[in-house]
């Protein structure tokens, strides 16, 4: 997996801010996660006792009020005045602690002193409750993912021991009671198939059956007995454990809009500071010049802080990034991973879907469609002996042939020399030599094939003897549903869904009249995938691929969203494609897109509400109608509103779209 630590901060979340426009990032704890409410907010909650205290007593002094005003300040101010200094040091002059540091100031030098507390204490807590929330949506991906075991219990022969995960190895075997989570990828061993509950890694709520010889994901639950699986990856290496490092970089690699803002906020803030000076200087050279104007210097100076703090970018700064990173919550317990915010905007623009045929549009298990003899065999007799040949064979084929025989409740012939060859097998059944395989063996054999034997998707050909005897046809079943789920991209505005395979002419024609896809390309090698691919880009196309993962490198590579279907663990998924489906349900495809689309939604209403109330009270304040107290509201208030809206919509939208 790339590394994208060096986009973040310290805290392991986004340094949206890295110009230091918004100044979260600096007081956030090292380890990202939820603080204690009351040490959380223990300077914000001691500056607020103290306000309330000075405003409620009374004092003749005045020299009293400003000094207790002052020691009211100080919790809350300094960490702020720190992180200024800070900044300053590394070149950074206008960022928004500079802006708010001078708002206080600013306050205290016309006597609002409360004000001046109010605007440093509130806009703590906003950047504090955004720290919380985020700690928080943080903490539900943790959970729903499933809580991972931090024992695993290890079979050493007839007994057990309990071991840390991290210290268990490959090849070892491991004993998962009936719902615990699975610590470790491995394979299932022990006799008779076991359900799983799978919805830490691919959300579906039916539990899956699973048999001897199965691979099994770490996070997944055995349901009705104890499960015994033999360790294939280390810890490090394991689906869960990559499932949660993808989450953790998800929130480093941004989106354009993101990327758009920061390079906003890079002159969005001198710009502030350049129209507040303005806002407090032109009325002076006005009161110099012309008579008849009395400058005000007090009422000028309030419009001015009332401008600089009201237009802080603060809400849209923090509620982005939180939507993209709930949003990445919500897909992931519905088994889609987004590497980054990214490639979740990047879904939302997709008009071509182009997709793999085995192992995605597929099961990749064959089943016999028609048998055809041409010889002595009928065609039960040619069945039973292509059967005989295949018995030991683990091919998907040759199993489709040995499973159609017994369904077929066919007694099986006897072979002896059974040998593989280029293109198929050969050996003797019955006292006759029997060959199976790809026409091309029947042709290096010097077999004759005769004119119209052809096969509409793919065939072992027979031959009893050095003469052709028949044709077994096979083809891949196609998934359920996948037909639904290209309707419904059809329907949500994907104009063109197709099939790119290294499969025969005939096979990938079926599968795509059958899923209702637009456009298919059989006999691709994984270079001429990628070709195709690059062409529809060059011709204007936002193209997503979806691939198995294992020979579809190239193609995810070069596609404006590679999605690789199945197993999470897989390297060269994890690599190459943006997005990751855990599981094999191609309809997520379009779920992820809806997803997409709902960011945009909320994002737009994020920054159409933090603009419209902004310019509202900064126009009011340039006009002497809204105070300090207004702006503070434009700015924290703003941002706290933005942040409980993205998780309110967000959290109605995922209620709806519940299974």
């Amino acid at each position: 997996m790339h590394d994208h630590k060096e986009h973040t901060d310290h805290s392991g979340k986004e340094s949206l801010c890295a110009s230091g426009h918004c100044g979260h990032h600096h007081h956030h704890h090292a380890d990202g996660g939820r603080k204690p409410l009351l040490g959380g907010f223990g300077a914000e909650a001691l500056s607020l006792v103290l306000l309330i205290a000075t405003v409620l007593i009374p004092s003749d002094l005045p020299w009293v009020k400003v000094a207790m005003f002052v020691v009211a300040v100080l919790p809350v101010g300094i960490p702020i005045l720190l992180s200024t200094f800070r900044e300053w040091r590394h070149g950074d002059v206008f960022n928004e602690f500079t802006l708010m540091v001078m708002a206080s100031i600013g306050a205290f030098v016309l006597g609002e002193y409360a004000e001046g507390v109010a605007v440093l204490l509130f806009y703590s807590v906003g950047e504090k409750l955004e720290d919380v929330v985020s700690g928080d949506v943080k903490g539900q991906i943790r959970r729903l993912l499933g809580k991972m075991p931090r024992r695993a219990t290890v079979i050493d022969g007839d007994s057990r021991r309990d071991m840390r995960p991290e210290d268990v190895r490959p090849g070892m075997t491991i004993a998962v009671k009936p719902g615990e989570s699975v610590p470790l990828d491995g394979t299932l061993t022990g006799s008779g198939p076991i359900d799983f509950n799978t919805a830490a890694i691919t959300g579906e709520s039916l539990p899956r059956t699973f048999s001897p010889g199965a691979d099994i994901s770490s996070g997944v639950i055995p349901v009705d007995r104890e499960a015994v699986i033999r360790v294939t990856r280390e810890y490090s290496d394991s689906s869960m454990t990559r499932i949660m490092k993808m989450i953790e970089d998800a929130s480093a690699r941004r989106a354009p809009s993101e990327t758009i803002l920061r390079k906003i906020t890079r002159w969005y803030t001198p710009v502030v500071f350049g129209a507040a000076l303005l806002l407090f200087f032109i009325p002076m050279l006005i009161g110099l010049l012309a008579t008849g104007f009395h400058f005000e210097w007090q009422v000028w100076l309030n419009r001015s802080l009332v401008f600089l703090v009201c237009a802080c970018p603060c809400a849209l700064i923090v509620s982005l990034p939180l939507t993209y990173f709930a949003s990445i919550g919500i897909a992931s317990r519905k088994g889609i991973l987004f590497k980054g915010h990214d490639s979740l905007d990047a879904l939302r623009t997709v008009d071509t879907v182009l997709l793999d045929k085995t192992g995605t549009v597929t099961t990749g298990r064959f089943h016999v469609t028609d048998v055809r003899s041409s010889g002595s065999l009928d065609a039960d007799g040619l069945l039973a002996a292509v059967a005989a040949l295949e018995n030991e064979s683990t091919h998907p084929l040759a199993k489709a042939v040995v499973a159609e025989c017994s369904r077929r409740n066919l007694s099986a012939a006897e072979a002896t020399d059974v040998k593989a060859v280029d293109h198929g097998i050969t050996g003797t059944v019955d006292g006759h030599t029997l060959v199976a395989g790809s026409i091309r063996l029947m042709h290096d054999m010097g077999v004759e094939v005769p004119d119209g034997i052809t096969a509409s998707a793919t065939a072992i050909y027979v031959a009893e003897d050095d003469r052709f005897a028949g044709m077994i046809s096979l083809s891949d079943t196609v998934k359920p549903d996948v037909a639904v789920a290209v309707r419904a991209l059809h329907s949500d505005g994907v104009n063109t869904v197709g099939i790119l395979s290294g499969d025969t002419e005939g096979t990938v024609e079926s599968a795509a009249r059958e899923i209702g896809a637009d456009t298919f390309r059989a006999r691709l090698l994984p270079e001429e995938k990628q070709k195709i691919i690059a062409e529809e880009r060059a011709r204007g196309h936002k193209v997503a691929f979806a691939g198995d993962g294992v020979n579809d490198a190239p193609a995810l590579a070069a596609a404006n969203v590679g999605i690789a279907m199945g197993n999470v663990g897989t390297d060269i998924a994890i690599e190459s494609a943006q997005v990751v489906i855990a599981g094999d349900d191609i309809a997520k495809i379009d779920e992820g897109i809806h997803i997409s689309r709902r960011v945009r939604y909320v994002i737009l209403e994020n920054v159409i509400f933090a603009f419209g109330v902004k310019i509202i009270v900064m126009i009011l304040g340039a006009f002497g109608i809204a105070s300090l107290w207004a702006a503070v509201f434009a700015d924290t208030g703003v941002t706290v509103i933005t942040v409980l809206w993205t998780l309110y919509r967000l959290k109605i939208w995922q209620l709806k779209k519940k299974d």
